[in-house]
């Protein structure tokens, strides 16, 4: 998801209105797309007069929509905007036609929102999805000559990381990939509202029963063993339980961050988590943090904690989306892989671990001592070596390394590194040499 630089003249010719809402009719969506209009040449009028030749429509109004039917002017939806933002250049207005939920009103009626119903068939995977899975395939029986010992990860300049086909654990993320391959599941979490394998048995819970409903559904069904495997069954039944009470915990209380993005985006973006629901958005990347959203592919304190902690790090192209379909939709085609290659391999682990997983980038460092004086800021370091398995001392005399400048006596043998150095790390997911860090 690259964005090339935008000129101003890209849309000189466009004279745009713009007509955009919630689903609900209630908050009004124009005024970011009205800026991105503006930053592209386009002029914007506030009313729809004979000199427009653009309708930007989504959830308008009905008589907008019939106006521009009429005239015959190009309606077109949000997405259009964000491309002609993304490639710099006027894209084909047919690409991008705009909808209009009133024409369809009959069927809309008939149909029942996805994100809340339960679903008794698993989720295919999109053939997109599945063509980048297959190529993730590729990668990791990929052989290298330069395997290295001290990380389950090399650098490939053609490929970004590849695993190393000596580690154990790499044939462990391996054998699952053929398995999430071979049975078609969906790796977001978010848009298949995290299908719960563990409760394939028992009956799955409809929108209006409680967890007191279910359990009494699950004694029920049990009620049928014999005395002996009466135990076994409420225990196991304890544990479903358990596990539906941590996930529904967990997407209650899960976080969304916002990085390197201007107002109008930010904007956008409340909108859309106000709308669709399902996260809180927080200033920065946390423990119940799982999307970092990026306005452009800068290396940012958000993003490099969002990777250690195994966070989706996505492109603001997939909220559009995310508006356009009016859901949360798959993440995976809006990952920013080609800028932070480490950013789906610390995700497929999290996510393969199911939360668990703790890095070891730098558990074999020696103790570390964060300067004060460090940038990014002594707290923020500190927190990011310690997401990948670094141990930090507070006393520079028990280090063996020191990150950034310190102008106190250091002891003897003691390195000090640039902060650079932590961050490149984790950028790549690889110790790299001191050489280059080193600072006198």
């Amino acid at each position: 998801m690259t964005t090339k630089g935008i000129s101003a003249a890209v849309l000189k010719d466009v004279v745009a209105y713009v007509d955009v809402w919630s689903a609900s009719k209630t908050e009004n969506y124009s005024d970011p797309f009205i800026q991105q209009l503006q930053d592209m040449g386009a002029q914007v009028s506030k009313t729809f007069n004979k000199q427009v030749t653009h309708v930007v429509f989504k959830h308008g109004h009905q008589s907008t929509w019939n106006k521009a039917k009429r005239l015959g002017v190009k309606t077109v939806s949000v997405c259009w905007v964000a491309r002609c933002k993304e490639n710099a250049e006027h894209v084909d207005e047919g690409l991008y036609p705009a909808q209009h939920e009133e024409s369809t009103l009959s069927q809309l009626k008939k149909r029942t929102h996805r994100c809340m119903q339960p679903r008794d068939a698993p989720l295919s995977t999109p053939k997109r999805l599945k063509r980048k899975l297959d190529k993730m395939m590729e990668g990791l029986v990929r052989s290298s000559p330069i395997v290295s010992d001290t990380s389950p990860f090399i650098i490939d300049e053609e490929n970004g990381i590849v695993y190393s086909p000596s580690s154990r654990r790499a044939d462990t993320m391996a054998q699952r990939l053929r398995e999430m391959r071979a049975q078609r599941e969906n790796l977001s979490p978010t848009a298949s509202q995290v299908q719960e394998s563990e409760l394939e048995d028992s009956p799955k819970p409809s929108l209006g029963k409680t967890p007191t409903d279910l359990s009494k559904q699950l004694l029920g069904k049990d009620s049928k063993s014999t005395s002996d495997g009466l135990t076994d069954s409420c225990s196991e039944m304890c544990s479903k339980q358990g596990l539906m009470k941590t996930d529904r915990y967990m997407k209650k209380n899960r976080t969304l961050v916002m990085t390197s993005m201007p107002t109008e985006k930010q904007q956008t973006v409340l909108q859309v988590v106000n709308s669709l629901g399902g996260f809180t958005v927080v200033d920065t990347v946390c423990e119940s943090t799982t999307h970092v959203v990026s306005g452009s592919p800068r290396r940012t304190l958000n993003v490099l904690l969002g990777i250690a902690r195994g966070c989706w790090i996505l492109s603001f192209e997939w909220i559009l989306w995310c508006l356009e379909h009016r859901q949360w939709i798959p993440e995976e085609p809006y990952e920013l892989s080609d800028h932070f290659p480490a950013a789906p391999i610390c995700r497929l682990q999290q996510h393969l671990s199911a939360g668990e997983h703790q890095q070891d980038l730098f558990q074999d460092q020696p103790l570390m001592f964060v300067s004060p004086l460090s940038q990014p800021p002594c707290r923020s370091l500190v927190e990011l070596i310690q997401l990948c398995g670094g141990s930090v001392c507070r006393s520079i005399r028990q280090a063996g390394l020191c990150i950034g400048q310190y102008k106190g006596k250091k002891p003897e043998g003691t390195k000090c590194l640039s902060e650079q150095w932590i961050l490149d790390c984790v950028t790549h997911l690889v110790l790299l040499p001191y050489d280059n860090y080193i600072l006198e």
